[in-house]
């Protein structure tokens, strides 16, 4: 084995890992906790950052309005 074979398994390596810990960050907004709620008048599943909801129009009482990440 030569120190070019030995550099680029290793640089392989790295990037393997790299890239799984990238894609473990990446979680769809819908897969969080808490994103998504009921109307309480009709029944439809609204986002959380909605002030009403879609369907009947009728405004939610507490509304999260910050969209930071933690």
């Amino acid at each position: 084995m030569s120190a070019a074979s030995i550099f680029l398994g290793l640089l392989i390596v790295l990037f393997t890992i790299l890239l799984i810990r990238w894609m473990l960050k990446l979680k769809p907004q819908a897969a969080r906790s808490g994103a998504l709620r009921m109307c309480p008048s009709c029944g439809l599943i609204t986002s959380r950052l909605k002030a009403s909801c879609m369907e009947c129009g009728k405004p939610f009482a507490a509304v999260l309005y910050s969209t930071s990440k933690k």
